[in-house]
């Protein structure tokens, strides 16, 4: 009784609306999974609860309440006869290391400004990171977090993988496909999702650094061998894709490096930790953050009709922004309409002046006669 109490408690918290449909995004980060939850809020509404989450820290830290398991919480929806989707994103090891170290390398890995850290070299960075590249995430969802004793292998065809376990619809996509991620959902879920693509490195301020790191980072040897078995690399790639990949890096090659051993790494975490004054929390992360207002929903089916029509960038959802940018346009209006009928009485005057004058001139014109 005491758990379903705190899963109900957390459910209160976590959702703000009782929906009948709910998808989790619940994928480890940076994984392409904000573009996802932003795709499926704008193109979805009203219409299910799309959640955000990575861990039980995350769930903690969003609800105030520990001991409870995201899983518990999905399986307690679908009790209560709840639709539910669960998507993981997999995506290659060296690419989410990177997207990982560059998320958290002004507040955690420099502890400084983006302007003061993208005037440091490419050596020093790479130093860093290589220092920390095994410890860097590893873990992958479908495969570990979700209890699922036989999963299926990865469709390479279709390139997705749905499981249904109990009414509880699992779904694998890869960030790679994500240019087809907005036919595949839009085929799972029978309902036309668009996609918009949604914080990415590569438009913060540290970008351009990102992409010059990118550009010029030789992995060392030792390290391009561990990728090559790498369990969810094997898995969720086919033999030519993973062969295609390793050559794309074969060219990016360096002397061995010697990492962090485990210790050494968690002292580094503690370190940072203790000496960290930057705040690393993300305030209006996404391009939609689930408010249904008038406003904000009128705000989000223009985006979906523009992405529908081929646009890349959209302006976040902000609804106190919205609320004012409509106070603007009602003032416009209202200052127009007024302007046109101070025109119209101008106008009108104006005619009746001349009306006057055409009289007056007749009757003076008569006169004379």
């Amino acid at each position: 009784m005491e758990d379903t109490t705190k899963i109900t408690q957390t459910i209160e918290k976590l959702f703000s609306s009782n929906f009948n449909t709910y998808i989790f995004v619940y994928t480890p980060p940076k994984v392409g999974s904000t573009t996802l939850v932003s795709s499926l809020r704008i193109s979805l509404g009203k219409e299910c609860c799309v959640v955000h989450i990575h861990d039980e820290i995350m769930l903690s830290v969003l609800t105030g309440i520990n001991n409870v398991t995201i899983n518990q919480i999905i399986t307690h929806l679908n009790s209560i006869e709840k639709k539910i989707y669960v998507i993981d994103v997999y995506r290659t090891p060296i690419e989410r290391k990177l997207s990982e170290f560059f998320e958290k390398i002004s507040c955690y890995h420099f502890n400084n400004t983006d302007e003061n850290i993208s005037k440091y070299s490419i050596k020093r960075i790479s130093d860093r990171f290589n220092k920390l590249f095994p410890h860097l995430e590893n873990d992958d969802h479908y495969l570990e977090k979700y209890n699922i004793t036989e999963p299926i292998p990865f469709d390479f065809d279709k390139k997705y993988t749905i499981q249904d376990i109990n009414n509880i619809c699992y779904i694998k996509l890869r960030l790679c496909d994500s240019e087809l991620w907005a036919t595949i959902l839009s085929t799972i879920l029978n309902k036309e999702v668009v996609l918009i693509i949604d914080y990415k490195t590569e438009d913060k301020k540290i970008g351009n650094l990102y992409k010059n790191f990118k550009n010029e980072y030789k992995i060392p040897s030792n390290y391009y061998e561990e990728i090559k078995q790498n369990k969810y690399f094997l898995y969720y790639y086919s033999e030519k894709e993973r062969e295609d990949y390793l050559n794309s890096w074969k060219n990016k090659l360096c002397e061995p490096f010697v990492p962090y051993t485990e210790d050494e790494y968690k002292f580094y975490v503690n370190l940072y930790l203790e000496n960290q004054y930057m705040n690393d929390i993300q305030l209006e992360h996404y391009i939609d953050n689930s408010c249904y207002c008038k406003y904000c929903s009128l705000k989000r089916n223009e985006i979906f009709i523009r992405a529908k029509n081929g646009e890349k960038h959209f302006e976040k959802i902000v609804h106190s922004e919205i609320i004012n940018k409509q106070i603007q346009n009602i003032n416009t209006k209202i200052k127009q309409m007024v302007q046109i009928k101070v025109n119209n009485i101008n106008n009108i005057n104006k005619n009746l002046s001349n009306k006057k004058l055409i009289k007056k001139q007749f009757l003076i014109h008569m006169k004379h006669k």
